[in-house]
């Protein structure tokens, strides 16, 4: 898509405030507390370690690999010794904890501290072994001629989200992984948000960290600085205490909040706004969605679309990603739409890396108009469509309302599944469910026993 953003952009109210406000340094952070094995670890000591020890021992192994290949030149193949590798142990971490507890700052602040470049990948968009070699093979295996002449900054490798790689269509690509770690020129960290059996592989060969969220009172003393410099004064005590309960420990979640309050209507109660924001209503979701590929014909349309939506934009990247096959049904179209997805995926990626915001509405046209405008030569899709979540999504991408949060813990005295799986699988199949007649809504009531606002919440 060639098209490109002409509409005039104010930086700073574009920058979303969770990147406004992310640590550049690692003594910016109030790191999160840390245990391997059950013992606790100093966080920042035992990365900062790592990266070092990896450098040092992968040169003396690269070395003594130099001396294999010249003594392998001089013998017969029977004779030939064969190359060493640094132990998977000392080539990967994994930092394992819930969404929006600082997993991803850490290891960019890591980076800059070590004046490293991140060079980063999320498993649940790349779960084949084909898509993460492509994305990664040549990365970790050696370094191009252009960092030696230009003396590049060493690399990082962020693999994000390995656990949402899983079930049948992403076997392979835990040994992917694995087989990359074991063969990497540069140090590896991967991030998840809880523990699964599917990745007992990785557990095996490298060190997991379980990271714990931030205590209430340090998340406290965040919002409160993010408050006095965004100049806000409006919020009690008490109201901050509502929006981390309301978090439930997702500091990232609180930090959206907080700039959605903000923006929030002046005319509204503080408590009922902090309590009426639905960052990622899945009902406009679905909406926004069908519009996108069915009503939209111009980029303008486009942007106006998403503009007046709330949804978070990373969150919706993933939605349009998933969803575009059932609106296009010619090869080439889907081509060139899954195309502009990836250019705005490496947009996305500058705007991360260089902070570079003024980029936003590119990315925005690319994802949204640049997909909805590839429909070319498949026919217009009228009626009802079928709009499916994302394979994987991250909770920390929206919060549960006070009314949500209360049917998961009932769904809970039911099923003893994880907040991600209620919030994921559970409450969409029950919303389906309930919307398809009155019975079903009495029935699902009655069985989870629920109140007027938690049925309401479920029409």
């Amino acid at each position: 898509m060639r098209e490109i953003a002409k509409k005039p952009i104010n930086v700073k109210s574009q920058m979303p405030w969770v990147e406004k406000y992310r640590p550049k340094s690692m003594k910016e952070m109030a790191l999160p507390s840390a245990k391997v094995e059950g013992h606790r670890v100093n966080l920042a000591e035992e990365l900062t370690d790592f990266i070092r020890s990896f450098f040092k021992e992968i040169k003396i192994i690269n070395d003594e690999n130099k001396k294999i290949r010249a003594y392998n030149r001089t013998v017969s193949e029977k004779e030939q010794k064969e190359e060493i590798n640094l132990p998977p142990e000392k080539a990967a971490i994994l930092l394992e904890g819930p969404p929006g507890i600082g997993k991803t700052s850490i290891v960019y602040a890591l980076a800059h501290d070590l004046n490293m470049d991140v060079v980063e990948t999320n498993a649940s968009d790349t779960r084949t072994k084909d898509a993460l070699e492509k994305k990664l093979k040549e990365t970790v295996k050696s370094r191009g001629i252009m960092d030696f002449m230009t003396e590049s900054k060493q690399k990082l490798i962020l693999i994000d989200e390995v656990d949402g790689i899983y079930g049948t269509k992403d076997r392979g690509a835990v040994p992917t992984i694995v087989d990359l770690i074991g063969h990497t020129q540069f140090p590896i960290i991967l991030c998840s948000n809880e523990y699964k059996q599917s990745l007992q592989n990785l557990y095996k060969n490298i060190r997991r960290f379980e990271v714990h969220p931030l205590p209430e009172e340090e998340v406290f003393k965040i919002a409160q600085n993010i408050l006095k410099h965004e100049n806000i004064s409006s919020l009690t005590k008490e109201d901050l205490d509502l929006i981390i309960k309301k978090n439930m420990g997702d500091l990232r979640g609180v930090i959206n909040d907080l700039q959605g309050i903000s923006q929030g209507s002046v005319n509204m109660d503080t408590k009922e706004l902090i309590m009426n924001l639905h960052r990622d209503n899945t009902e406009e979701i679905f909406t926004l969605i069908r519009d996108l590929f069915q009503k939209v014909n111009t980029l303008e349309e486009a942007r106006s679309l998403t503009d007046k939506s709330d949804v978070d934009y990373n969150f919706l990247y993933k939605w349009v990603n998933e969803n575009l096959p059932t609106f296009l049904n010619v090869n080439e179209d889907i081509a060139n739409a899954y195309e502009n997805l990836s250019l705005a995926d490496e947009i996305f990626g500058r705007i991360r890396k260089n902070q570079e915001w003024s980029l936003l509405p590119y990315f925005y046209d690319l994802f949204a108009g640049g997909v909805a405008l590839s429909r070319k030569r498949s026919p217009p899709t009228k009626g009802f469509r079928r709009v499916v979540f994302p394979r994987y999504i991250t909770s920390g991408s929206y919060s549960v309302t006070g009314s949500e949060k209360s049917m998961i813990d009932k769904i809970n005295l039911k099923y003893e599944i994880s907040q991600i799986e209620a919030i994921q699988d559970f409450l969409p199949f029950l919303r389906i469910l309930c919307t398809s007649s009155r019975k079903q809504l009495k029935t699902v009531s009655d069985w989870l026993d629920l109140d007027a606002k938690e049925k309401k919440s479920l029409k």
